[in-house]
């Protein structure tokens, strides 16, 4: 699984989570903001606003919600999954901003006003961080000049392994910010001690069970843990019942991993040989459409193309569709 992947996947399935989501927002909002929203009404949306380009670093979730006076608005999450800050996050928050708002119009052909959209950032990475306004960035010949600069503030959190970001709520919501910080420091026995004594805190129900499984699949996919560090930190913070559950859950997951890497590797092999099959025969490829499809390939089409290598007189006949 790619990084962008494992983080992208991660995320969503976190904060999908309405009572998660819910949990974040009580814990992280200043009490003046958080009085205004009705998180009671928090309703997950199915659009996202991220370009192609930038889906590797960023991922996003949009919330419907309605305010305390009756007025309807978003929540809009973007979370920031790259191992360094983008100086310029809050031109790429205003872009996704407008683009809500469009799409609002479009839903909406009568309106006559825009609903009240609040910009959350949730970063990561290895060095700890803040959120510039657009005033910030922008170089003014005069401060009498500030009246055509568009400003708005995100409520930026930072859960880079050196941040002085508290992590609170309930047990879940503490234990997905832990695996945020601690993915930076993939060898840490500490964050490991500390996330297993937080995973010995849910109980054994379905949804306890679930997010057990969600939390270990992401700290083996991130974190250097081997066996004998991982039994011993959890003899020390599990119980024995919770002991027995999370070994059973890591040695299948283990297994899961090294099935799909093999899995994996067989398809990367078969992908190498194609290219270099298709290279001896029509030389480099230098059309950037031609490159970018051979790129985006999936496994189904190379094996199609495959067979067509020895009788195509072009590559476009090889990858025609």
């Amino acid at each position: 699984m790619g990084t962008k992947n494992i983080h992208d996947t991660f995320f969503k399935d976190a904060f999908t989570d309405k009572a998660l989501a819910v949990d974040f927002l009580k814990n992280y909002l200043p009490p003046s903001i958080a009085e205004h929203v009705r998180l009671d009404t928090l309703t997950i949306t199915k659009d996202t606003f991220i370009d192609k380009k930038w889906d590797d670093y960023y991922s996003d979730l949009l919330y419907m919600v309605t305010f305390a006076d009756g007025r309807p608005g978003f929540v809009y999450f973007l979370f920031e999954h790259k191992s360094y800050h983008d100086h310029f996050l809050t031109l790429q928050m205003l872009r996704y901003i407008l683009e809500i708002w469009e799409l609002y119009r479009k839903q909406h052909k009568n309106t006559r006003s825009l609903p009240l959209i609040i910009p959350i950032s949730i970063y990561h990475g290895q060095n700890n961080r803040s959120a510039l306004r657009v005033a910030e960035l922008v170089d003014l010949p005069s401060p009498n000049l500030d009246i055509y600069v568009p400003d708005f503030e995100i409520s930026f959190y930072d859960f880079s392994p050196g941040s002085e970001q508290d992590i609170k709520g309930a047990i879940t919501l503490k234990l997905i910010l832990s695996c945020f910080r601690a993915k930076n420091l993939p060898e840490s026995l500490h964050h490991l001690f500390e996330i297993l004594t937080l995973l010995n805190k849910l109980d054994n129900s379905e949804t306890g069970l679930k997010w057990m499984e969600v939390i270990f699949r992401y700290m083996l996919e991130t974190m250097d843990i081997n066996e004998h560090d991982l039994r011993e930190m959890a003899q020390k913070a599990l119980d024995p019942g919770k002991e027995d559950t999370i070994m059973t859950l890591a040695d299948r997951l283990r297994k899961e991993g090294e099935e799909k890497g093999l899995e994996k590797g067989i398809v990367k092999g078969h992908n190498e040989l194609f290219n270099r099959l298709l290279h001896k025969k029509f030389g480099d490829i230098r059309d950037p459409h031609i490159q970018k499809r051979l790129r985006n390939a999936t496994p189904d089409q190379i094996d199609r193309w495959f067979d067509r290598i020895l009788e195509a007189k072009s590559i476009e006949d090889v990858i025609k569709e």
